[in-house]
């Protein structure tokens, strides 16, 4: 027994130790990534794709952001933490102010200048992504998944600018890691309160950061309070953490809309919007997700008048909402589009913002995407009996659900379907631990029924 306990201590020892230089070898490479496409946008090698700050067409959002940031950086060292704090801007931007007050003496902006803040997002993302196929899977399956994630292109490359989904993807996962926490082990009152408050913090900043996301979130717990009945059901008795994880994160779904004036502080974008999504969010949800599909058909030119906007990366363009039956009978192609756009007619024509390199790298993304959601049907297969796999469909689905019904355009879908297509990845390590340990076991049964192995037996 003193042999095995070792043992079992030496292996836990080892998995640390390669976990930490995983972390180490995935910050090297983000610094890497970050430092190349910064040079590329200095040399203007690519000046079509690439300004000269780093910042990337594909990610053209962060040219808004520059000014509010530099703006807020000098309000913070100017007139000091409170004025920073209640000055009117979105919350990503607040926190990319930080970096850049600490170096903004020496250096204007850039995207090395924001690396730190976007580095801590890109590990936190590995970290919890690794816990909860951990938690969800195993060791391997979680591992697998961070590693995918870590090198996957669009996404290491989006990591690198001035976004707000970073941020947003990190609180997805904060609040998928916490439920299923609660759904797989068992937990104290305090471990329970923890990660209850852990989520309502989650929730809070889904709600500040993408609003129009509201529902998916309130969908998700829903799926996560009746996850864990069943799961009490089962095992007839309520644990005590988990119960109090789950009123937790019930009324601060049920609360948080009424803190909404509260937060508007925290969203103002400082430009005119085809959409204002607080008054949107009024409105009975089959009008919500008319209004905001169609607000995918318009852009604002330079003096916040509404044009039509270019039709080159539009799915289903023409499809509109008028009744809650249009959006019912649209679900089965919302599905299809929300997995599996964008479809192969689209990998090799010229992107509005990408070009043809964006998209042909996109294509092959997607044809990647399309074997690892295979794959993940086996994965969960293989945990069909877990009921925080199942919780993980639940949100995939709404997910691909929602961003069928509402968003039409590539580039935002592209980057939108980051928190759910991080768990499918997930389910889809799991299918690969999965053949893995099937193909391994075939082959030692195959080695143990051999001629040669009965006869030396």
């Amino acid at each position: 027994m003193h042999k095995s306990a070792h043992a079992t201590s030496l292996s836990a020892s080892r998995r640390r130790l390669k976990l930490r230089f995983l972390i180490v070898a995935a910050a090297i490479l983000h610094i890497s990534v970050t430092l190349t496409v910064f040079a590329i946008g200095k040399y203007q090698v690519f000046p079509s794709q690439i300004y000269p700050n780093g910042i990337a067409r594909f990610a053209s959002d962060g040219i808004i952001y520059e000014d509010q940031i530099v703006e807020l950086s000098h309000i913070l060292k100017s007139n000091g933490l409170r004025h920073w704090a209640t000055w009117p801007t979105q919350l990503h931007v607040r926190l990319y102010s930080i970096p850049l007050a600490v170096v903004s003496r020496w250096v204007s902006f850039n995207i090395l200048t924001i690396e730190p803040l976007n580095l801590i997002y890109y590990l936190a993302i590995l970290i919890l992504v690794f816990k909860i196929g951990e938690v969800v899977l195993d060791y391997h399956s979680g591992l697998i998944a961070a590693v995918v994630i870590a090198v996957w292109p669009s996404f290491l490359l989006h990591t690198t600018q001035l976004l707000r989904d970073p941020l947003l993807i990190v609180s997805v996962l904060v609040l998928v890691w916490s439920i299923v926490q609660s759904l797989r082990r068992e937990l104290s009152w305090r471990r329970g309160l923890m990660l209850g408050f852990a989520s309502a913090a989650a929730i809070v900043s889904i709600r500040i950061v993408r609003l129009p996301m509201w529902y998916v979130i309130v969908a998700a717990v829903a799926g996560a309070a009746v996850a864990l009945v069943v799961r009490a059901v089962r095992s007839k008795h309520f644990p005590k953490g988990a119960t109090a994880f789950a009123l937790l994160i019930i009324v601060a779904v049920a609360i948080t809309p009424k803190f909404q004036p509260f937060f508007h502080n925290q969203q103002e974008s400082g430009t005119a919007r085809v959409v204002q999504h607080e008054e949107v969010q009024k409105l009975p949800l089959d009008e919500q997700i008319a209004m905001h599909r169609e607000a995918f058909k318009w852009e604002l030119d330079v003096g916040g008048e509404a044009r039509p906007a270019e039709d080159g990366s539009r799915i289903d363009a023409n499809v509109r909402f008028s009744s809650a039956g249009d959006i019912i009978r649209q679900v089965p192609r919302a599905i299809m589009v929300g997995f599996f756009a964008p479809f192969p007619n689209m990998w090799l024509r010229a992107g509005k913002q990408v070009g043809y390199t964006g998209r042909v790298i996109s294509g092959f993304e997607t044809l990647l995407t399309y074997m690892i959601e295979s794959i993940a049907l086996i994965g969960l297969w293989s945990a069909r009996r877990n009921l925080s796999a199942w919780f993980l469909v639940i949100v995939i689905a709404l997910g691909a659900l929602a961003l069928g019904l509402v968003v039409n355009n590539m580039g935002a879908m592209y980057r939108l379907r980051y928190p759910f297509w991080v768990l499918m990845v997930i389910l889809g390590a799991g299918g690969i631990t999965f053949l893995f340990r099937s193909f391994q076991k075939q082959r030692l049964n195959r080695v143990d029924n051999s001629p040669g192995r009965e006869f030396s037996i």
